[in-house]
């Protein structure tokens, strides 16, 4: 840590150095000038001595009687630590045109952020590592490269600066949060980041949380944004909505959003195909004013059947093209955008919910309309109309009427219902269904207590709470995610992990909660005050607790926003897991049904024995085959939620046809189940927009408390406002003058040696 030194004298009661000096020499010039007389007829050069004597103490007593003071100004500096991260994504290849520049002669985006920092008689990655530490990284998708540093004034730096980035722009996709993460690594104070991007983000997680996080850090983002804000001549497909699955018997809807930057009035056409055969289309001109959407649909029966030699009957896939046709097509940029291959799965039949409660409540019925609107799930609702006679009631006459009929719902969630309004044959296939079955059950607690009951007896088990005597708190508080509960992405409500824990206290408060205590083997997973959120595995099966039932007040001023996700997220989760295919003794699944290039899929496999019990203690094989060649052997391990499931995470899946095969152990011969897999291709994200995102590179900068630039102010604006970052400590002390005795010592001395040579001249 270097450190520079500044001495100032200064005077006590602020009396300026110059006017006191100015009066300590004119009185001890007055002095000399006095003195002077009584050397007239002195002949000897000596009597001049004394008076010089006398003049310097007089000096010296004015300075002292002003009280002088060395104040000592100690600066320590230490170097502020700058990140410079710079997205070698496929859409910083793109060029620019410059208005009124030649054809072909403007260069590529990435190669001007390597001209900005690397180029010039002082590179400015040079001109930034004078004053701070300097770390140069690249983005490259989902990861960071670390190219060059240097630190401590070149105490510690990775070799000479480079004069290349030495590396292609080819990444797929950009991630402008996990990867800067990386980058910036524990946070620190002085730290700032420096951003060179188009701001294309196109993956998983949230820049501007992110960003928002990094302002508590003290760590802001200085983005220098790449390209132009005016979209070239072009059309390009970027989203397609519709889902993975659906019914044979129904017809396949969707939307798809299309990026419109052509010339107006150019016919051009939007289609979907398979294997040559259109199966919907809409012809339209272009206008140029950016995005527009098309709603299509088309019946799941006019898909061609299966490719040959296909295993699975139940595949489709299907491509969608977007094309402008006449003599102005050839102005379009870029065709690399224009397709979109998609992949769709032919059930029989949906996910089954049944949702019971003592009454209509304001949870229950919105928890209903979600699951009823998700075609993924095919929802039963049951109010209990309180009748005399139980038997005769809506509950115990809406509900499922054999054993079989329970066993074929995948997840519960129950209300305040008493106990009694349950026949002892209803409970015990409650019971059989989330001990054997491996089902899911999710209890809402309510204020009346009726779950209380559910304690006792035999569906004790079912309970992982312990009800305490006062078991209402009518006090309104906010739900926290315990240490445990920021583990499951069931709980996420952010895209980002980090800013998900902070996100919940901030939602509506509830008016009650439950005043429980978790028993052995449950887990807490979010916190009212009380335990409000806890899970406990029963058997085969996963049971889920909510302390309140008043977390619809998270819809106030968003809507479903939060209410929705959370509850579809925790039936997915807590629901017996679903398997595409489904056997006497295998079961075999995957967490969904589509996949891009460089995902990877969770492969889900169930074993059960001769009788059809579920085996607990089993080592199942997975066996992964691309093209029909084997590609990986999987080593399945027990999900920690449902009791005899297995699962297994493939590697990067590259686009292509896939097929899994499972064996119950590792001397097992492979089973006849197959479960097939396509990998679509998707097309590249990063040419589905073409101009720069602006508006998220302002967002970033300005939520963490820094600055957007454009890449031509970044030479001259950014070494100034990096300054700010560097951190200096001052250190003061102070040496008291006018208080040494060596100041009166002087003056006593020169008085003696003056009184003694006065006495030898004869001058006394």
């Amino acid at each position: 840590m270097p450190s520079v030194t500044e001495t100032t004298l200064r005077f006590t009661g602020g009396y300026p150095p110059l006017p006191v000096l100015v009066l300590a020499f004119g009185l001890a010039a007055l002095m000399w000038f006095l003195y002077r007389r009584e050397l007239k007829y002195v002949g000897s050069r000596a009597a001049q001595v004394p008076a010089i004597l006398r003049s310097l103490a007089v000096f010296i007593l004015v300075l002292a009687l002003a009280g002088p003071i060395l104040r000592h100004v100690t600066t320590l500096r230490q170097l502020g630590r700058v990140v410079i991260a710079v997205d070698s994504s496929a859409s910083m290849q793109l060029t620019d045109e410059a208005p009124g520049a030649a054809a072909g002669t403007s260069k590529a985006r990435f190669q001007r952020a390597e001209d900005l920092l690397l180029k010039g008689a002082t590179p400015l990655l040079k001109k930034l590592a004078e004053t701070q530490d300097v770390e140069l990284v690249a983005l490259r998708g989902m990861n960071t490269q670390r190219l060059w540093w240097y630190r401590q004034g070149g105490k510690d730096t990775s070799g000479e600066m480079p004069v290349s980035f030495d590396l292609p722009a080819t990444a797929p996709i950009t991630n402008l949060d996990q990867t800067l993460r990386s980058a910036l690594g524990p946070a620190t104070a002085g730290t700032a980041l420096v951003l060179l991007s188009d701001g294309q983000h196109n993956s998983s997680g949230s820049p501007e949380e992110f960003s928002t996080a990094l302002k508590s850090g003290g760590t802001p983002v200085f983005a220098i944004g790449f390209g132009t804000e005016v979209p070239p001549p072009d059309l390009s497909l970027l989203t397609v909505t519709a889902p993975e699955s659906v019914f044979s018997k129904e017809n396949f809807q969707g939307r798809l959003t299309v990026n419109d930057s052509m010339p107006s009035d150019i016919p051009a056409s939007v289609r979907i195909e398979s294997q040559g055969k259109v199966l919907w289309k809409k012809d339209f001109t272009t206008t140029g004013k950016g995005e527009k959407g098309f709603d299509f649909t088309f019946p799941v029966s006019e898909l061609p059947p299966p490719a040959p030699g296909q295993r699975d009957k139940t595949l489709r896939n299907v491509n969608i093209l977007i094309s402008a046709s006449g003599d102005r097509a050839a102005l379009e940029k870029t065709r690399s955008n224009n397709a979109r291959e998609l992949s769709i799965h032919l059930l029989e039949k949906k996910r089954k919910v049944l949702i019971m409660d003592g009454r209509p409540r304001w949870e229950t019925r919105y928890i209903h309309n979600h699951f009823d609107r998700d075609e993924r799930w095919q929802a039963t609702l049951i109010f209990d109309d309180m009748a005399d006679n139980a038997a005769a009631g809506t509950l115990q006459k809406n509900f499922p009427k054999t054993r079989d009929d329970l066993l074929s719902y995948d997840l519960i969630i129950l209300g305040e219902v008493s106990l009694n309004r349950l026949s002892p044959e209803c409970l015990d296939w409650i019971i059989e269904f989330v001990e054997k079955r491996g089902g899911g059950l999710i209890m809402i607690d309510g204020q009346r207590g009726k779950l209380h009951d559910w304690a006792q007896g035999k569906t004790a088990p079912l309970i992982p709470v312990r009800f305490n005597s006062r078991s209402t708190k009518i006090t309104p508080a906010s739900l926290a995610l315990t240490t445990d509960g920021q583990r499951f992405d069931a709980l996420r409500l952010s895209d980002s992990p980090s800013a998900n824990a902070t996100l919940w206290p901030t939602l509506s408060k509830v008016n009650w909660h439950s005043n429980v205590e978790p028993l052995p083997a449950a887990v807490t997973l979010a916190t009212a005050d009380q335990p409000a959120i806890v899970f406990r595995q029963v058997g085969a099966g996963a049971v889920l607790y909510l302390g309140t039932d008043e977390l619809w007040r998270w819809r106030f001023q968003v809507a479903d926003l939060y209410h929705q996700r959370l509850w579809m997220q925790l039936g997915a989760w807590i629901a017996a897991p679903p398997f595409q295919i489904d056997q006497k003794k295998i079961s075999l699944g995957t967490d969904r049904l589509r996949y891009s290039p460089g995902e990877a899929s969770e492969i889900r496999v169930r074993v059960r024995n001769d009788k059809g019990e579920i085996v607990t203690d089993a080592q199942p094989r997975a066996y992964l085959l691309h093209e029909g060649t084997e590609v990986a052997t999987l080593q399945l391990e027990a999900d920690p939620t449902h009791v005899g499931i297995y699962r297994a995470l493939t590697p990067p899946l590259k686009a292509g046809t896939y097929e899994i095969a499972v064996a119950e152990s590792p001397s097992a011969p492979r089973s006849d189940a197959r479960l097939s897999l396509h990998v679509s291709d998707t097309g590249n994200p990063e040419w589905a927009t073409l101009t720069m995102n602006r508006t998220l590179l302002e967002t970033m900068a300005t939520n963490s408390g820094g600055r957007f630039l454009r890449e031509e102010q970044a030479a001259t604006d950014l070494p100034g406002l990096l300054q700010s970052i560097d951190r200096k400590q001052v250190i003061t002390k102070e040496t008291i003058l006018w208080s040494s005795w060596w100041w009166f010592s002087a003056a006593i001395l020169l008085l003696t040696i003056e009184w003694l040579m006065r006495k030898r001249l004869k001058l006394v």
